[in-house]
């Protein structure tokens, strides 16, 4: 029986790949009328079922893990936080052309790079985690 924790980071990783799958469908569009950022699509595209895979094997490898409760559930909400920060930032980056890498022009740019600092930031957490609770197994 899988536990709540793992429950939750397998079907948020497959509703981000779900969502990586589906920007397929502009990033084909892009490339066929050449028209669009066709790479800006294809990073979503990638990074987006990477970032679900991601979250798929730490959830089925989290039931081996050595760690507390408490760094269980971090470990699963940075995850989750990251995983959805990066569907806003990628996915509302491409469509409208913007990258989000600087705070400004303030707007749709701040709001982008928000989404991709929550990104960065959970998925280095949510590793770090990860690589401590394997490390305990071995101490």
């Amino acid at each position: 029986m899988i536990r709540q924790p793992a429950a939750y980071l397998l079907l948020n990783g497959s509703i981000v790949i779900l969502i990586g799958l589906l920007t397929g469908l502009p990033l084909k569009t892009a490339i066929v009328k050449q028209r669009g950022n066709v790479n800006a699509w294809r990073v979503a595209h990638s990074v987006l079922v990477m970032d679900g895979l991601l979250m798929l094997v730490v959830g089925s490898t989290l039931p081996r893990l050595l760690m507390d409760g408490c760094a269980v559930w971090v470990l699963v909400g940075s995850l989750i936080a990251a995983g959805y920060g990066f569907v806003i930032a990628f996915t509302l980056g491409a469509w409208k052309g913007v990258r989000g890498l600087t705070v400004k022009p303030y707007g749709l740019n701040t709001i982008l790079f928000m989404a991709h600092s929550v990104g960065a930031a959970g998925s280095l957490l949510g590793v770090t985690i990860m690589v401590y609770g394997s490390l305990k197994i071995f101490f």
